[in-house]
């Protein structure tokens, strides 16, 4: 079985991936936003789980992202313009705003002057000083980011759902069970 995608199907590599980002990323915004409705002391403990899973992840977010960006996607389902323009850009935002999410985390942490702690295992000083207005900003790119997420996780949803109900087509088999290669086009 190889590794790389094919114009028929993704590869068990892209198939891991996916669903190993999904689950992280829908984790981590739901314990997010779980923290901004908390008191003071939950939202402290939802924020130290919240750093505690990305930083768990965070070299399996980035894999998500590089290994989209460098490997070819399957030939994509014949549908109308607009759709094939949802299908082809929904899926580069949703790794950009993750992209984002990666590097304005851990950033608004250490603007914010305080180390990040993996489960109280491990703790990653903060390489810089507290600045209280960068911090600030980062804060709100992490908002922003989260959003866009979410958003682009409905539009996604969507996307699957109209392939599995209405056009019952055997996209959502794609990312599901891995391309068959001895019928797939060779590399």
């Amino acid at each position: 079985m190889s590794l790389k995608d094919s114009a028929t199907g993704y590869s068990w590599l892209s198939i891991v991936l996916h669903w190993l980002a999904a689950a992280s990323v829908i984790t981590l915004y739901v314990i997010g936003d779980m923290a901004g409705d908390a008191g003071r002391e939950e939202r402290r403990q939802l924020i130290g789980l919240h750093i505690s899973i990305g930083l768990s992840v965070y070299l399996i977010l980035w894999a998500r992202i590089f290994w989209r960006a460098f490997n070819t996607r399957p030939d994509p389902v014949p549908q109308t313009k607009y759709l094939a323009f949802l299908a082809q850009w929904v899926p580069v935002v949703l790794l950009a705003a993750i992209a984002v999410m990666l590097i304005s985390g851990p950033l608004a942490v250490w603007s914010g002057g305080r180390p990040m702690s993996i489960f109280g295992l491990i703790e990653l000083p903060s390489p810089m000083d507290e600045m209280e207005t960068l911090h600030e900003f980062l804060e709100e790119v992490h908002e922003v980011g989260a959003n866009i997420i979410l958003a682009g996780f409905i539009l996604h949803m969507a996307g699957v759902l109209k392939h599995l109900i209405l056009n019952r087509d055997g996209t959502l088999r794609r990312m599901l069970v891995p391309a068959n290669r001895s019928n797939a086009a060779e590399d």
